[in-house]
């Protein structure tokens, strides 16, 4: 009865946010709320005609790759980041077909490529290479994680189910980043990570773009920063594509 019961709730609430989008959609303003910021741009609140906001919980799960010492695409398929940003969406005209998104947002670098970090701490460089042929570890990554600073100028259709073409770019300041390896000796997975690279970037820093229909999008993200700082360094500099999806 109670299981009967949260259905039946859950019907009718589910019911009536429809209702509300379908009155929307004919031009009148309800004063439903469906998420945080929906009546504030972070500044001020906003007048009733400028009450559609959107795209301001947005997760990417990306593939991360990076350009410089390597090719594009070289990295393994299995190089996985995500990130997470929660933004105000500034709407800048009635329907909202153009807004400015502006946020905070964590991001997780992994690229998964078979390479040795070798830490130079006297001349503070950070090199890399092939590991041996027959001395491949079972796995190896690199990894950093970002708080970040998302910016983005958004264009949209109108309507509840819209296209979106979104263009900015984020500057982030590093939280760590490491290198693990894993080896398998005796039937069991033994891992050891370097931190503390002397001369790791402290700042990255990017274009990113978004092309998607209302919840959905394809994202990518292009850096300008390197990873390392010093000319006698590897040079990495990261990219990352994927899948966005929006919560409200």
């Amino acid at each position: 009865m109670i299981r009967f019961s949260l259905i039946l709730v859950l019907f009718i609430y589910s019911s009536s946010l429809s209702a509300q989008y379908e009155v929307e959609n004919e031009g009148l303003y309800s004063r439903f709320r469906p998420g945080i910021g929906w009546f504030y741009s972070g500044l001020k609140p906003f007048e009733e005609g400028k009450l559609h906001k959107y795209d301001r919980l947005i997760l990417d799960v990306v593939y991360n790759d990076w350009y410089g010492d390597k090719d594009y695409f070289a990295s393994p398929p299995t190089s996985i980041g995500f990130n997470a940003a929660l933004m105000f969406d500034v709407v800048l005209t009635k329907g909202n077909t153009m807004s400015f998104g502006w946020g905070v947002g964590y991001s997780h670098y992994s690229n998964k490529s078979n390479l040795q970090f070798f830490r130079d701490l006297v001349n503070k460089t950070t090199l890399t290479s092939d590991f041996p042929v027959g001395l491949e570890p079972k796995s190896s990554k690199f990894g950093a994680n970002y708080i970040e600073i998302p910016l983005e100028l958004r264009f949209r259709t109108k309507g509840h189910s819209h296209f979106k073409f979104m263009i900015g770019g984020k500057i982030g300041y590093q939280l760590n980043a490491y290198s693990k390896e894993t080896n398998r000796v005796d039937g069991k997975n033994y891992s050891t990570k370097q931190y503390n690279f002397a001369d790791s970037n402290p700042l990255r820093y990017g274009a990113t773009v978004r092309i998607g229909i209302r919840n959905w999008a394809i994202y990518g993200a292009y850096y300008f920063s390197p990873l390392f700082t010093d000319s006698g360094s590897a040079d990495l500099t990261p990219i990352s594509m994927g899948v966005s999806i929006s919560l409200f």
